[in-house]
């Protein structure tokens, strides 16, 4: 059997031993597991940041995965702490909306961490991190069953995040997220755009973001000249405005919540 992974997620930085010590607290509890970090650079409680980065990330792990998501300004809080069981993978994190991609799928079984006996103690008020997520995070890797862990919840906290939407005749949707390279991903998937646009070719699509209509979607950087504006499908699956050889975000004045129009020319 191979080893377990853990992705781990967070908004603690680098700057500090936070994450530092988390690895340590997994390996600790199950020392043959493999902890990859997906991403500590997300903004001081930016639930819908996380929350996108594991929605992008998570379905490239394989069945058996455990995800430990850690952005949690109501930490110390009566929030409840929360393992997930869904789409063949397994969620660990806060009950504020971070696990919303697990959540939303149709198979998706709840759990409370009320069972003190999985926890490391004493469990601090400041750092459920280390304390409570993590040490879940590794038993549930190191074969925990999750109905172990505390009782079915019913109504987990869910993100309010408006999907895409049919306006007349376009499809509406919004940048999601502004990745290093500034390229502005959107919240419209090939699978979306390709139903609601049924046998459109990609050259006939036209893509309205802020004052700029680009027409038609380029399948490759290489396609374009440089220092072009270009629409794009990501190899997470969505829509993006990128500049080839730039920064689009910083020439467009894009930020995440930006609203984005596809039509057929």
């Amino acid at each position: 059997m191979r080893p377990a992974i853990i992705t781990f997620t967070s908004d603690f930085g680098h700057q500090d031993w936070f994450v530092g010590v988390v690895h340590g607290v997994l390996h600790g509890l199950c020392p043959e597991a493999r902890v990859v970090d997906l991403a500590h650079g997300i903004p001081p409680g930016n639930l819908a940041r996380a929350a996108f980065v594991l929605e992008a990330a998570a379905p490239d792990f394989p069945d058996g995965t455990v995800h430990l998501v850690v952005v949690d300004p109501g930490v110390g809080t009566a929030r409840r702490a929360l393992a997930v069981s869904a789409r063949g993978q397994r969620f660990v994190g806060p009950d504020n909306g971070l696990l919303e991609w697990a959540l939303a799928a149709a198979d998706a079984e709840v759990r409370a961490l009320t069972e003190e006996r999985y926890l490391r103690r004493p469990v601090s008020r400041t750092f459920h991190g280390r304390d409570v997520f993590a040490p879940v995070a590794a038993q549930l890797a190191c074969g925990l069953a999750l109905d172990k862990v505390g009782p079915r919840v019913s109504d987990p906290v869910r993100l309010d995040a408006a999907p895409p939407r049919r306006v007349d005749e376009a499809l509406v949707g919004r940048v999601v997220y502004v990745d290093r390279f500034g390229n502005a991903l959107t919240n419209l998937t090939a699978e979306r755009i390709a139903a609601e646009f049924p046998r459109v070719p990609d050259e006939r699509l036209e893509v309205d973001v802020g004052t700029r209509t680009i027409h038609g979607l380029t399948r490759s950087y290489g396609d374009a000249p440089m220092g072009a504006i270009v629409a794009i499908m990501g190899s997470s699956g969505r829509l993006e405005i990128a500049q080839v050889g730039g920064d689009a975000a910083d020439r467009l004045g894009l930020g995440e919540g930006d609203g984005v129009r596809v039509a057929a020319a």
